[in-house]
């Protein structure tokens, strides 16, 4: 069983359809429910940046299913630093970093009864490369790693991984908000000039399902734009 954070997300909705035609997926979504119908997907609305609501998830997760966290869910506030409002600051926090360390605090339990396991963060290059702008974005996301790496140290014992991939341009998500400007001079950066595909990362997914021993990784999908 998939649970799938940020479904009402474009990379998130996306990549529903894939990993549905792979095993049954929970979707999350906040306040925006999918407004389309997609088969093996239940849609679940759960604020995860509140520990106390996490237990909507229970009726959901069948007792001994192996569980798979995908976490696509993130905000992105772009400010100069000393512009930046604090509740944004916090809110990405919130969402981008500790709505993650709930939700594995609540599911690894759940994996380690199963003894497997898989955690996914997303990540993305401009978090990595401290763009202009985005101090609070790439705080919570570089945070992950060292949130991935504990993990991966602590539950390996139980068959449970934890890994990031980081993102580069897609034909989805954040990308789609960007000025034609900005979106040719990404473009301009890929070898190929061409962006990623969800089946890019779909297909990803399903080799860190199926592996046992990448754990702790950081596993960069950029097209070489780096």
């Amino acid at each position: 069983m998939i649970v799938l954070t940020g479904i009402s997300g474009g990379i998130g909705l996306q990549l529903a359809k894939y990993m549905a035609k792979f095993d049954s997926v929970i979707g999350i979504y906040k306040k925006n429910k999918p407004l389309i119908k997609i088969k093996n997907v239940k849609f679940v609305q759960c604020d995860i940046s509140d520990e106390k609501q996490l237990i909507k998830l229970e009726k959901y997760i069948k007792n001994k299913s192996k569980l798979i966290l995908i976490s696509a869910a993130a905000v992105k506030l772009d400010n100069l630093l000393i512009n930046q409002p604090m509740n944004d600051w916090k809110k990405m926090i919130d969402v981008n970093l500790g709505s993650n360390f709930l939700l594995c605090k609540f599911l690894i339990k759940k994996m380690i009864f199963c003894q497997w396991g898989r955690v996914i963060f997303f990540s993305s290059t401009g978090a990595r490369r401290g763009d202009v702008g985005t101090s609070a974005y790439s705080a919570s996301k570089t945070g992950l790693q060292g949130l991935s790496k504990v993990i991966s140290k602590e539950y390996a014992q139980y068959n449970i991984t934890s890994n990031i991939i980081e993102l580069g341009a897609f034909e989805a998500g954040m990308y789609k908000k960007l000025s034609k400007k900005e979106k040719i001079k990404i473009l301009n950066k890929l070898p190929n000039k061409k962006l990623g595909t969800i089946k890019d990362i779909a297909n990803t997914i399903k080799f860190l399902i199926n592996t046992n021993f990448i754990n702790g990784s950081v596993i960069k999908i950029d097209g070489g734009a780096d």
